[in-house]
């Protein structure tokens, strides 16, 4: 999973590299990645009827949900809504401060999620869904342990869409299946891709 400015312009393509203003989060749980989608509706109710004629649409919530184990700059910056660590101090190490704000604020962030699907040897594909406007809207506890690394459950929730857009998110593949009517085949299991190499 990647993040990047608010608007960052949509990948060309599922395969491509995502290069600055894009920055990846790191190594997750084995959970992986969650998407949510919840659309709240109401049935309207008639004397001459027992179901509904219609549906009214209220509101729609698109979320992307993962726990990360990396405690770096990206990750805690979007944890702590913006929070941004400086150096400090002439000395060596460095040492770095950072503000937890006592004032939430709005933190937009554009979003990538990029994972491959292999069926086989010669069938492995990729596939990438990009949010132009998300924002955290959840976050997990963390707890610090001798037994286990630091962990950071977010969930990002999409925004309305910019100007002249209808959609919150774009689904990105090179993967045949997707198609309506093309042959079945089993799928195989999903191998994400880090942007990443932990050290």
């Amino acid at each position: 999973m990647s993040i990047a400015p608010a608007d960052t312009p949509e990948p060309p393509d599922a395969t491509s590299p995502l290069a600055a203003p894009w920055t990846g989060l790191g190594l997750t749980t084995s959970d992986g990645t969650t998407l949510n989608r919840k659309v709240e509706r109401e049935g309207t109710e008639h004397w001459q009827q027992l179901t509904p004629a219609r549906y009214i649409y209220k509101s729609l919530e698109f979320t992307v949900a993962a726990v990360f184990q990396e405690t770096k700059g990206e990750v805690l910056s979007a944890y702590f809504g913006g929070m941004k660590f400086a150096a400090v101090g002439t000395g060596t190490p460095k040492n770095y401060r950072a503000e937890i704000s006592a004032v939430p604020r709005g933190d937009v962030r554009a979003l990538c999620i990029d994972w491959t699907d292999t069926v086989s040897d010669t069938e492995i594909y990729s596939h990438r869904l990009w949010l132009p406007r998300a924002e955290v809207s959840e976050t997990q506890d963390t707890q610090f342990s001798r037994v286990a690394e630091n962990r950071w459950g977010m969930t990002f929730a999409a925004l309305a869409p910019p100007k002249g857009k209808t959609f919150v998110a774009v689904w990105l593949t090179n993967d045949p299946a997707v198609l309506m009517g093309a042959p079945a085949v089993a799928t195989g299991l999903l191998d994400v891709i880090s942007e990443d190499t932990p050290t």
